[in-house]
């Protein structure tokens, strides 16, 4: 009696590791951070902003987050943001995209690319409170690629709506 109540708990447990790592695989629900990967195990590229006159006025080193674990994880296992270093959301078509501040430590302005490499918005977003959910701090805007990078970046810089992105990944 006892065997087969142990092997019976084996089997509930086997099930479950099953449908978990097939919700997983399907997307349905995120791996656990452990398997996300450290930022080094991300594409790097170079993001270079310019006003409609072809003026630089400013570049990023970002982090790519082209596949949705890298996406769901953005910048939560990340401590703070160096000036002029950041994170590029890639996706494969243009879309109305949430950001939340999932475990977020530090604020940032989220910007929304459209397709045609033009900054459609551009959000401020402030850290969460001590206690508060990061998922509660939303910002929303349509973009085929969402740029993140600290706080104040883009005004800093004078960048504003309108003006072009070009992301060069040669060589990284």
């Amino acid at each position: 009696m006892v065997h087969r109540r142990v092997f019976n708990a084996i089997g509930a447990i086997a099930v479950l590791a099953l449908v978990l790592t097939a919700a997983v695989a399907a997307g349905v629900v995120p791996p656990p951070a452990a398997f996300m990967g450290a930022p080094d195990d991300y594409e790097h590229a170079e993001v270079t902003i310019s006003n409609n006159c072809s003026q630089v006025l400013g570049t990023v080193d970002v982090r790519i987050a082209d596949t949705y674990q890298k996406r769901y994880t953005g910048l939560s296992n990340t401590t703070s943001l160096e000036n002029g270093s950041g994170m590029l959301f890639t996706y494969d078509d243009s879309s109305e995209r949430t950001y939340v501040m999932r475990e977020m430590d530090f604020p940032l302005d989220v910007v929304f690319i459209g397709a045609d490499g033009r900054i459609n918005a551009i959000e401020g977003a402030p850290a969460p409170g001590p206690n508060e959910d990061g998922e509660t701090i939303q910002r929303t805007g349509r973009g085929q690629y969402v740029l993140e990078v600290p706080r104040g970046w883009m005004e800093r810089h004078g960048i504003h709506v309108g003006h072009q992105v070009a992301v060069d990944r040669s060589d990284r």
